[in-house]
């Protein structure tokens, strides 16, 4: 067997695709592991925010 023959095209690759029928989860990668963290970094960063915001908007008066 040929080294040219192992050589895969990353069109041709079928090993990621998921089908409806198959009972076997997708593997994860990196790129996707990466992806989700990012996501889960942004929506700590959208709560906090958001929580500040709802605290300035019903929070107790300042008192003088």
């Amino acid at each position: 067997m040929r080294f040219n023959e192992l050589a895969q095209n990353a069109e041709d690759d079928k090993s990621n695709q998921w089908d409806l029928d198959d009972t076997r989860r997708p593997k994860l990668t990196l790129r996707h592991l990466n992806k989700m963290r990012n996501r889960r970094e942004l929506a700590r960063a959208e709560h906090k925010d958001k929580l500040e915001d709802v605290q300035l908007q019903y929070g107790a008066a300042p008192k003088e």
